[in-house]
């Protein structure tokens, strides 16, 4: 295993703890993020993520003595036209937003994703989110099997984003480390897999191959670990996951922590 592994980990679990299906209490969620960032896996936590529409009940939970997050990251959806908010938020590093919306000036100063849509090409998705100046995000997961991209769309996703050097999140359902069936019978994605593609996406593999990848299970996932580098977090820049302790906890049982 590659001595430098928690290196290429560090800051890789965006905390949607407020997000589904967890979906815990603002002040729950900012407490539970705050003990993240204190623990001894602190470096792999990223910013928190909270919805643009609920900016007022996080500052409520702040006066109220719970700890602010010291990095934000605001996700918007459609028909929100509440970004004056974001000038006067501190600590936020990111916005997140569907691909179509228009994002104010003020956000040029921070990073920028759009979400690709969960239909259609590729390839004019990618390249509008390129065009537009932002990142990528897709979304790997959901409650049922028609909102989880197959493996051909995201290894499309990943090579279209290779291809134009363009970074990229991902985020939902990748709470374990490899591609597996959860207890509702649904095949969920592994952020291990996506890491070793991510890594395989941008040394020219082709999306044939990252399937492979991508659809390697538990049983014979250990060599994954291996072909996960720098070059993946050059592609794979985050996962939003709305429980941090469950990646850590697998990475741990796998000996990567």
């Amino acid at each position: 295993m590659p001595t430098s592994l928690t290196t290429v980990l560090e800051r890789l679990f965006d905390d949607a703890g407020v997000f589904p299906p967890a979906s815990l209490p603002m002040a729950e969620a900012l407490q539970a993020h705050a003990r993240a960032r204190r623990s001894s896996h602190a470096q792999l936590v990223g910013p928190f993520l909270c919805p643009l529409a609920r900016l007022e009940e996080l500052d409520a939970c702040v006066a109220a003595g719970v700890p602010r997050p010291a990095e934000l990251s605001i996700v918007a959806y459609r028909g929100e036209p509440q970004w004056r908010k974001l000038s006067i938020r501190p600590g936020v590093v990111q916005v997140e937003a569907p691909l179509g919306v228009t994002l104010p000036p003020e956000t040029l100063r921070v990073r920028r994703y759009l979400e690709l849509p969960p239909n259609g090409d590729v390839e004019p998705a990618v390249e509008a989110v390129h065009r537009a100046g932002a990142r990528a995000k897709l979304r790997c997961g959901g409650q049922t099997p028609d909102t989880i991209p197959s493996l051909e769309r995201v290894a499309q996703t990943l090579v279209a984003c290779a291809d134009r050097k363009l970074p990229m999140k991902a985020t939902a359902g990748l709470h374990h480390a490899f591609r597996r069936r959860n207890n509702l019978g649904v095949v969920e994605h592994g952020f291990v897999n996506l890491l070793a593609a991510s890594s395989a996406a941008v040394a020219g593999a082709d999306a044939d191959h990252l399937v492979q990848i991508l659809d390697t299970g538990e049983s014979s996932g250990g060599g994954l670990l291996g072909r996960i580098d720098k070059h993946s977090r050059a592609l794979l820049t985050s996962i939003g996951t709305c429980s941090i302790d469950e990646p850590i906890s697998e990475l741990q049982a796998l000996g990567a922590l």
